[in-house]
């Protein structure tokens, strides 16, 4: 099949990667396992150039096999028990994935930067690999109308990344957004964010802290903030959450987030304005509950 030189391009199999991307998928698949996903990005020029690569998801796991500079091919790997999260980025149109994952005791991570003009097929491994790790609440669940309006007072930019980084089948059990804390111009101490609880996973949108100095006062009267998002979210699976913590901290607040998988962990660590500690502790509570005994929605504007 034609590869797409400028965009990520989805593959029917694995045979349709270019090489050496090729070799280095047939040699470390799984022999006889399904392979359900995948997806070639290719050589991203940013300030350093990152390096073509294929994202395969099977059955059981995901590998990532990435071109090296003498030509040749490196290939990481996890299984479903051993992911820890999922980040992804995005900046205009420059985008990353980034892939937690445990090994031998201690936490690792593979990145891939990808054009954002097909960052669904990123979206689409998310939604994947998520559900890998937590089948049991992978369901088909549609956006109820009273969730989508919960969202109606929120910023715009920030009402539009929870809707479109919504996990695929997910109903939410609580949610809340928080502005930016300002340490002085053009030194925020904590970009403006939001916290979206669902049955199987919490996701936690973060400005990206560059952009938000360049939305502030001092941006070109041409762009409007509103329309242009630069943001983190990071998709935290709920049977990875291990242990959490809201605390104070000066004019802070922070939630600490221990996350952890067959061999090893990582903590996670989110600044909200001290004024939102509440909602954001009512809203982990959700986490607590057992699914059962979780029902009606907490939102916090």
């Amino acid at each position: 099949m034609e590869i797409d030189t400028r965009f990520p391009t989805k593959l029917n199999t694995a045979s349709d990667a270019p090489e050496p991307l090729r070799s280095a998928l047939a040699q470390n698949l799984p022999p006889g396992e399904a392979v359900r996903f995948l997806v070639h990005a290719p050589a991203f020029a940013t300030e350093e150039k990152s390096p073509a690569t294929v994202l395969a998801v099977t059955n059981n796991g995901w590998l990532l096999a990435s071109e090296t500079e003498g030509g040749g091919a490196a290939v990481e790997k996890s299984a479903f028990s051993d992911t820890l999260f999922l980040e992804l980025r995005s900046v205009l149109l420059s985008g990353q994935l980034r892939i937690s994952f445990a090994a031998v005791d201690k936490s690792n991570s593979v990145t891939i930067t990808f054009e954002t003009v097909e960052d669904e097929f990123y979206r689409d491994a998310i939604d994947l690999i998520l559900a890998g790790i937590d089948p049991a609440l992978t369901g088909v669940a549609q956006k109820d109308r009273n969730e989508a309006s919960m969202l109606e007072g929120w910023p715009m930019k920030v009402r539009n990344e929870a809707q479109r980084y919504w996990p695929s089948g997910q109903r939410f059990l609580a949610a809340t957004q928080w502005p930016a804390i300002s340490g002085g111009p053009q030194q925020p101490l904590a970009p403006a964010g939001a916290l979206l609880i669902t049955e199987r996973e919490l996701v936690v949108i973060s400005e990206e802290k560059e952009f938000a100095a360049e939305s502030g006062p001092e941006a070109p009267s041409t762009v409007e903030p509103s329309e242009i998002f630069g943001g983190i979210i990071t998709f935290v699976p709920r049977v990875r959450l291990k242990d959490f913590h809201v605390s104070h901290q000066e004019s802070v607040g922070i939630l600490s987030l221990q996350v952890q998988a067959a061999h090893g962990g990582e903590k996670l660590e989110v600044v909200f304005p001290s004024d939102d500690e509440k909602a954001v502790s009512q809203a982990m509570e959700q986490m607590l509950l057992p699914r059962a005994a979780r029902s009606g929605i907490q939102t916090k504007n």
